[in-house]
């Protein structure tokens, strides 16, 4: 999401998940947090692509 600029339901799709909302639940129960405040925190110290 950060390399790409992707959002959490456009990335929900893209790894084969039925719904953003069922991604946004595992994904929270995972790494305890959602990911739009994963990105949010990770922004800042996020590698920008050259080239």
């Amino acid at each position: 999401m950060l390399v790409k600029g992707l959002n959490a339901s456009t990335v929900a799709y893209e790894v084969g998940y039925e719904s953003p909302s069922q991604f946004n639940r595992e994904y929270a129960r995972q790494f305890g947090t959602p990911p739009h405040r994963d990105v949010i925190e990770l922004m800042p110290h996020a590698a920008v692509p050259v080239g």
